[in-house]
Parts: C-alpha cells; sequence; structure tokens
C-alpha cells in the first residue's frame, strides 16, 4: 500500500505497468514503483489547485495534468519538467480529459458544462467549444476510431459528438437518477457503460441509445470510475461506498463480494494490462492494488498474500478546492 497524506483524484499507470502515477487535491503529482510500493521521486508541484484528472500518454513520456485552477500542463515523467505553457483551457475547473491515440489532441471538459479540442503541442484551440450539457461535464471517452467523442455529466445525460465538427450525432441519452460520473465504450464501440451518482452502472447501445438489460446495482453510494477488462467480458467498478466490485458484463452478474480496504470514497481506477490486477486510489490518500481473481490486497513487493491494514487519514484544515 502507497500512502500520501492528503486524498488522491486521480491515478495512471505506465504502459509497461511498472509505475503507478497519482494526483492529489494539493495538485501534486507521485510516482509509484507498482511492485515494490516506493515513491520513486519527490512528489512533482504541478498545480496550487486540485488536479481532478490526469492521464498519460501512450508513449508514458508525458503526464498531462489538469486542474481546478482552469488550467492543463504537460509534464516530462521522467525529468519532472513542465513542457511548454500550460493551456488555459476555460476560467473553470476541468473535470475530465481525452487524448487522441496520436498524441496531437487533449480534449477537456469542464465545469461549465463545455467540451473543448485542443492542439496539445501548440496549445491553440481547434474547432468550437462542444455545448450542450447543463452543468459540469464529468467523464470523457473517444470511440476505438476516434470519430466520435463520448461525454456524460451532472444533467444526467450521455451525448455522443462527431469529433471533427462536433455535430451532435443523437438526442442525449438518459436513465440515470442524477449526475453521470463515469464512462467507459466497448472496444468494439457497441455499448457505452456509465456508472452514476444514483449508484448504478447502465449499458447502453451507442447507436440507438437504447439502454441494454437492467441497471448493476451493489454499490451503496455513486459509482466514481469504471474500466473494462480487454475483452470486455468484466467491468471493474469503484465508488463512494469505499469499494471497488466486480462484475459479469454480458449478464450483469456481481463477480464476487466487494473488495474493502479503502477509508472513504474511491476514486480512480487502473487495470494492469493483462487484466489480473486493479489499482486503485481515493480520498483516504492510499493507492491500493487487488488480485482481481482472489479479491485479495497484494502487499508491496509480493502477490496474492492477505494483508489487514486499516488507515487512518486525518485531514486538518480546508483542502484547495
Amino acid at each position: 500500500m502507497m500512502q500520501n497524506s492528503h486524498p488522491m483524484t486521480a491515478l495512471a499507470l505506465t504502459p509497461d505497468d511498472s509505475e503507478i502515477v497519482t494526483a492529489d487535491v494539493t495538485g501534486r503529482v507521485f510516482r509509484w514503483n507498482r511492485l515494490l510500493g516506493v515513491a520513486l521521486t519527490e512528489p512533482l508541484t504541478a498545480h496550487q489547485r486540485t488536479i481532478w484528472t490526469m492521464l498519460l500518454t501512450q508513449d508514458g513520456a508525458e503526464i498531462i495534468t489538469a486542474s481546478s485552477d482552469s488550467t492543463v500542463c504537460r509534464w516530462d515523467r521522467e525529468r519532472g519538467r513542465r513542457i511548454g505553457q500550460p493551456l488555459a483551457a476555460r476560467a473553470d475547473w476541468i473535470r475530465a480529459l481525452a487524448l487522441t491515440s496520436d498524441g496531437k489532441e487533449i480534449i477537456t471538459a469542464t465545469q461549465d458544462g463545455t467540451v473543448r479540442r485542443w492542439d496539445r503541442v501548440g496549445g491553440a484551440p481547434l474547432g468550437n467549444p462542444l455545448t450542450g450539457h447543463h452543468g459540469a461535464v464529468r467523464a470523457l471517452a473517444l470511440t476505438s476510431d476516434e470519430s466520435e467523442i463520448l461525454s456524460a455529466g451532472e444533467d444526467g445525460t450521455i451525448r455522443r459528438w462527431e469529433r471533427a465538427s462536433g455535430t451532435p450525432l443523437s438526442d442525449p441519452v438518459t436513465g440515470h437518477a442524477g449526475a453521470v460520473l463515469a464512462l467507459t465504450v466497448t472496444q468494439d464501440d457497441s455499448a457505452i457503460v456509465t456508472g452514476g451518482v444514483d449508484s448504478t452502472i447502465r449499458q447502453w447501445n451507442r447507436t440507438t441509445g437504447a439502454q441494454i438489460r437492467q441497471p448493476l446495482t451493489g454499490h451503496t453510494a455513486g459509482v466514481r470510475a469504471l474500466d473494462l477488462t480487454r475483452d470486455t467480458g468484466e467491468i471493474v467498478s469503484v465508488g463512494s461506498d469505499s469499494t471497488v466490485r466486480r462484475w459479469d458484463r454480458t449478464t450483469g452478474a456481481p463477480i464476487g463480494g466487494p473488495l474493502r480496504g479503502h477509508e472513504g470514497s474511491v476514486w480512480a481506477l487502473a487495470l494492469t494490462a493483462d487484466d489480473t490486477e486493479a489499482v486503485t486510489t481515493g480520498w483516504d490518500g492510499t493507492v491500493r492494488r487487488w488480485d482481481l481473481a482472489s479479491g485479495e490486497p497484494i502487499p508491496p513487493g509480493r502477490a496474492q498474500t492477505r494483508i489487514d491494514v486499516t488507515p487512518v487519514l486525518e485531514i486538518h484544515g480546508t483542502t484547495p478546492f
């Protein structure tokens, strides 16, 4: 288990899964050796306010962070140096990021309800803002051919946009009772999977917007993040109920019991490339590894050995939201 003194809000794995990168509410970025659980460098002060979302370029060389200070910053992962000038995306919190596979384009979603496209290197805006959401946009995804942007937000809607033109491709999809906090798309682009503040996970036919089967219920508080195994047979989710959960995507049946260990909301999730391990972080400031086959926590430097560690996190003063 890796631990920070402040809540963690974002997480990513390097392409070879050797390193975990996390970000926290104070605007710092941390690098951890995944297997040993040790910090690789001193924390990088990337922003002066909360980093809500973060991702890595496909080669893992660059960390891209976005914050409630309204900027997107690029960082050399190994050297911890900023690349270029901050991208002033909007005078509002940036809540979600996406990146095209060629690394040329960053997509941002903000508290003001807009989705925007940016040239990653030059920082220039690309096209007009995508408008339609009422309230913050909380999640973004791209289809596999990257022709479509998918977005979801606090207005409870899921929306599809033609990336090049910004044209809406269908009517908004609705069904969640309240904000949609998490969104992903299957590898064949046939279905969108979402998680909401209503504690449910829902699947939608991407082209028709029809809901596929009944909602998955089990979380007792909002679903903060979710991911799919590479064969898309399994959904892994985390929530404000402090749990990690697994589901059979086809039947909707839960796989095993909830994985418990976090104290407080679990905010971020990543799966290793072989889908054997989930890495999570959240409001208790810990980073945890889970063996998905056994449901057991994985201690540093070892595998499939049970540990029972209950950290207590005390936060004094206000957090710089």
